[in-house]
Order: C-alpha cells, then sequence, then structure tokens
C-alpha cells in the first residue's frame, strides 16, 4: 500500500493531487489518502474537490493507523526507507509527505485538472465579463499570513514594490491597453504602493469562496503572480495567457525556487 498526506492550502493540495497522480501511475499498489485535519484547517481545510473535478484517494482506519506508526518511527529513526518526501523521494516507500512542487510529477499542458462547473454571482458575472472584453491582467499580491511572524522569515519580503513595479512596465511593453484586475489580501497596501491607471480591485471573494479569485485569474489575458502556489496555479491554468511574470525569488532564504515554471514564462 502507498499513503500520501494532503496538508495545507487549496495550492499545495493540488500539487499533492498532481503527486498523487503520478505515484498512482508508478505502482500497481492502493493508494491512499491521508487528511489530518490540523494540517488542513489554516486555510479553508480540504477543499480541492469542492472547486474541482477530482477524485481523491480513499482514506481508510488502517491506512491512517499505518500513516501515524510510520511518522512515530521515522521521529528517532531518520530518513526510514518507510517514508519519502520531495528531498527524498524512494518509491518503494509507503508513507509519501511533501509539497512535491515539481512539474516533473504532472503534465505541462492544464488537461489533467479541471473546474467544476458552477454559477458565479452577479458581481463575478462582471468581473468575467469585463475580463473576457478587455486586455486583462491577473495582479496578485499576497501578504496576509506572509508578513506574520509564521511566514515572514520564508516568503516575505521576496515580491517587493519594485518587482511590481518592473513586472507592470513589462505588461506595459507588450499591452496596449492593460487592464489591471487586482487580487490581494491587502488592497490598502497596493493602492499606497502600486499606482495602476486602469485597475479593477477584486475583494469580493474571501473564505470559502476564495477559489473564485483563482478562477478569475486563469482567465485573464496576462499573469503576475505572487511566490505563492494559489497565484501559481491561476496562471498555470490560463489558457488564454500569452504573459506570466514570476519571481524568480521564490524563498527568503538561500532555498532554490521549485521546478515548476513553464518555460515561456517570464521570471525577473
Amino acid at each position: 500500500m502507498k499513503i500520501i498526506t494532503f496538508k495545507g492550502g487549496l495550492g499545495n493540495q493540488m500539487f499533492e493531487y498532481a503527486f498523487y497522480l503520478y505515484l498512482k501511475s508508478h505502482t500497481n499498489e492502493n493508494v491512499y489518502g491521508y487528511y489530518n485535519k490540523t494540517w488542513l484547517k489554516g486555510h479553508n481545510g480540504l477543499e480541492i474537490q469542492n472547486v474541482f473535478d477530482v477524485e481523491l484517494p480513499k482514506s481508510t482506519v488502517f491506512a491512517n493507523l499505518i500513516a501515524i506508526i510510520i511518522r512515530f518511527i521515522n521521529r528517532f529513526f531518520k530518513n526510514t526507507h518507510f517514508i519519502s518526501s520531495e528531498n527524498s523521494l524512494k518509491m518503494e516507500s509507503v508513507y509519501f509527505d511533501g509539497w512535491w512542487q515539481n512539474k516533473l510529477f504532472y503534465n505541462e499542458q492544464n488537461n489533467w485538472i479541471k473546474f467544476k462547473g458552477f454559477e458565479l454571482d452577479d458581481i463575478n458575472i462582471g468581473h468575467l465579463k469585463g475580463i473576457q472584453q478587455s486586455e486583462s491582467i491577473a495582479l496578485h499580491i499576497r501578504r496576509g499570513d506572509y508578513i506574520t511572524n509564521q511566514f515572514v522569515n520564508k516568503y516575505g519580503g521576496v515580491c517587493t514594490k519594485e518587482y511590481y513595479k518592473e513586472a507592470i512596465q513589462i505588461i506595459g511593453e507588450n499591452f496596449n491597453k492593460p487592464k489591471f484586475y487586482v487580487f490581494s489580501d491587502d488592497m490598502e497596501w497596493v493602492k499606497a504602493n502600486l499606482l495602476l491607471e486602469n485597475a479593477v480591485y477584486v475583494s469580493n471573494n474571501s473564505g470559502n469562496k476564495s477559489y473564485l479569485d483563482m478562477y478569475l485569474m486563469s482567465h485573464c489575458k496576462a499573469n503576475i503572480i505572487a511566490n505563492s502556489s494559489f497565484s501559481y496555479w491561476g496562471a498555470y491554468l490560463n489558457r488564454s495567457s500569452s504573459k506570466v511574470i514570476y519571481p524568480k525569488k521564490w524563498f527568503n532564504n538561500e532555498e532554490a525556487a521549485p521546478e515548476i515554471f513553464k518555460s515561456s514564462w517570464i521570471g525577473i
């Protein structure tokens, strides 16, 4: 048997689901999911199955017990052959606990995961029509939890004001009349630091409706993303985008950026 952990927010769950498909295609064994509520409560819980047309691995009492035992053993005997992470992938392992941010685990073509069909409210219908009828640029700025003590050392200070200004300049050189659709958890910072001549500030999707921001991002003509898996997938799922700009520096330390970016994307 194989067991894979699902944890983190929607963007992380998408990487984990991609790895689940990879794992399932490389083994003849049954693959089960381990869904620890503590690891999923930071955002909106386990939500990928509510947003995308996916079939998650089953969870069983026996598989959960095996996962707990393996984690316990690993506390005392590090790097056992029972457990794998992205830093030490062993296909013969039983338990797989990682973030799996590597495009080796999924097809670069964005046809392996699709949004479910869902109804939009009037505000989002208006946003979608505006996005489709203009040279729309999705501009994602994540601050919120990235400036808290828990995450600031790893993620904070990467996507600076200078990064966004350079990205906006590149967009201006490639689009005649760009219309920026801004997605952020700190609109006050955006308005104070980025002077956008033609902008729509999308602030109506929050809580368990946050995924609608990703949906709208995926319909814009171009994307400027943050160092965020949520932001990444909004661009990756975009079939009409002619430009994606991303930060080459993904972490606020010496750790290398994940191998997830398409060769056609622009890193700055």
